[in-house]
């Protein structure tokens, strides 16, 4: 601001004052060259050598104020008188800067000729100064001013002084020790710090990969923390792409609001990331965050187990995959791989949410996007097993529903009216009333019942009957293996097939259908379904008592022990 500073001098009337910060400038005369006739005007002081000395002489005067020896230093570049004005680092730096910079200019003067001899004045010391930006923060580190030292280890006078040596390898060794520190550090910090990795980056600077991804990991998950949706796919984009999609998959987590699913699906697209394999990951990190085995189920008629908040999440997560018709084949596989274990458990409650979640074209929408793509050959061999498997849970919800129906049917029978001893008349006559009123619910009550029972028998037996290799075996093998999935069909098989066969019992028992129960021995010992392989040997124990109970009852009723009536 060496123009403002004249022109307040003149104000003040000391223009000698201004003339005294007019001296550095070097002297030059362009008559001497041009040739011209008009002269032009002359630049620069031809005796600046001079000037220069006495501003040394006075930034030594100890009688003038400390700031006015400071403002002459400057000029003539002693540091020595320069620096006890200087409190801050900022100050500091653009010191010893201005006196190197002052040290060049008047060792390219003398190397050029146009220097006088009473340049020689001048401290040695100086005129020999040998700076570099290296040696000004060498100084700086080492200066007795606790303010400045303090300063010298602040994050941003730390990235400055890289910056300015340009040693960005150097630079990001700091901000990795950083990052690495036991302190977190400050927002706005880290902000800068990606800011000026993705600079570099745009610039096509060769910089510390791993250092550079560390420091975008560290922001985002800031982001993350701070629920800043609109901002984190830009910088999750800067990632490594599957860094990129694990991190912004690890944020919708927390997403549960549908449209503020779809603004961030939106806001992925608009910035290059995987949308589908960042909707997939979803899915799969929140199915496998629980680990429970699959268990052995008790095969008492229990009518559900509850749906516990963390299922809530299971099934919820699903959403993810339905926005895009695109992804309907993958919605088939994760929504199943979820039903699975919640069958496993008796959550059949949960496993129909989850069911209710796939959209009802899937199966159209998988088809026809197959189709569109022109391929001649047929579907997938996963996308086709995906569908089985689909149906195959369908097949089974269905039948638990209609033998849960039947339960609540058969637990409720309308009761008998009963008379009270030694009744009167009018008692008497209002039992006939409510006799014929029984008789007439129970008619009905028993007609629904009759039509709940066909109903389970058949859903019943589309499970164990299943068409093309029976429930929950794939059509084809000419896939991808997936060991998990094909040892927890098999467990589903162990663990559902021997139960529904009990359930069907349970209600041919109860209906008096036992002809019908017995016949069931046959359907699980045959070679045909191999339905028996299924069953452990406690649950086939299990289940030739109640075949033997069965037959006792039809003993019972002068039958034979298989139903047919007994021959004279």
């Amino acid at each position: 601001m060496t123009d403002e500073a004249q022109r307040l001098c003149k104000r003040c009337g000391q223009a000698w004052r201004a003339a005294t910060l007019e001296g550095w400038k070097l002297y030059h005369d362009p008559n001497i060259t041009s040739g011209g006739t008009e002269l032009q005007p002359v630049e620069g002081n031809p005796q600046r050598c001079v000037w220069k000395v006495c501003c040394w002489r006075m930034a030594e005067e100890e009688h003038f104020n400390r700031y006015e020896r400071a403002i002459y230093a400057v000029l003539s570049g002693n540091l020595k008188r320069l620096l006890p004005v200087c409190e801050s680092w900022e100050d500091s730096v653009w010191a010893y800067l201005r006196v190197l910079v002052d040290t060049l200019v008047e060792q390219e003067v003398r190397s050029s000729g146009m220097a006088h001899d009473e340049l020689d004045t001048l401290p040695r010391d100086y005129l020999e100064a040998n700076w570099t930006l290296e040696k000004v923060f060498e100084e700086l580190k080492a200066t007795e001013s606790k303010r400045v030292e303090e300063e010298t280890r602040e994050h941003y006078h730390v990235i400055q002084k890289f910056i300015i040596l340009g040693d960005l390898d150097g630079l990001l060794k700091e901000f990795s020790d950083w990052l690495c520190g036991p302190m977190p550090l400050p927002s706005h910090l880290l902000r800068f710090m990606t800011h000026l990795v993705l600079f570099y980056r745009s610039m096509g600077t060769h910089l510390k990969e791993e250092v550079c991804v560390d420091v975008l990991k560290a922001f985002v998950s800031l982001l993350g923390r701070e629920k800043q949706a609109e901002l984190l796919p830009f910088y999750c984009s800067h990632l490594p792409a599957p860094l990129a999609t694990a991190s912004y998959a690890l944020h919708l987590e927390g997403v549960a609001d549908c449209s503020q699913r779809r603004r961030c699906l939106e806001l992925a697209r608009q910035a290059g990331l995987e949308v589908a394999a960042v909707t997939k990951l979803v899915v799969e990190n929140v199915r496998e965050r629980d680990d429970q085995e699959f268990v052995h189920h008790d095969l008492s008629p229990a009518l559900d187990t509850g749906t516990s908040p963390e299922d809530q999440k299971k099934i919820d997560v699903i959403d993810w995959l339905v926005f895009d018709p695109a992804q309907r084949a993958e919605a088939l596989k994760q929504s199943n791989a979820i039903m699975r274990k919640f069958l496993a458990s008796k959550k059949h409650d949960a496993a129909k949410q989850v069911f209710s979640k796939v959209p009802e074209d899937s199966m159209k929408e998988i088809y026809q996007q197959w189709e569109e793509q022109g391929s001649a050959t047929p579907l997938p061999a996963e996308d086709e097993n995906a569908i089985r498997e689909h149906l195959c849970i369908r097949a089974y919800l269905e039948a638990h529903e209609a033998f849960n129906e039947w339960f609540r049917q058969v637990s409720c029978p309308p009761q008998l009216p009963s008379l009270p001893p030694q009744a009167s008349f009018t008692q008497k006559v209002a039992h006939e009333m409510r006799e014929k009123d029984y008789q007439m619910e129970y008619d009905t009550w028993n007609g629904r019942l009759d039509s709940l029972t066909e109903d389970v028998k058949e859903r019943i037996y589309n499970v164990l009957l299943f068409v093309d290799g029976g429930w929950m075996v794939d059509v084809r093998e000419d896939c991808e293996e997936d060991p998990e999935r094909v040892h927890q069909m098999a467990l589903l098989r162990r663990l559902c097939l021997p139960l529904v066969c009990f359930l069907l019992l349970s209600v041919l028992q109860r209906t008096q259908r036992l002809p019908e129960s017995l016949r069931l021995a046959d359907i699980i010992a045959s070679d045909q379904h191999r339905l028996y392989q299924v069953f452990s040997k406690e649950e086939l124990r299990k289940f030739l008592q109640k075949m033997r109970e069965s037959s006792l009852l039809l003993l019972d009723k002068g039958l034979d022990p298989l139903g047919y009536e007994v021959q004279a």
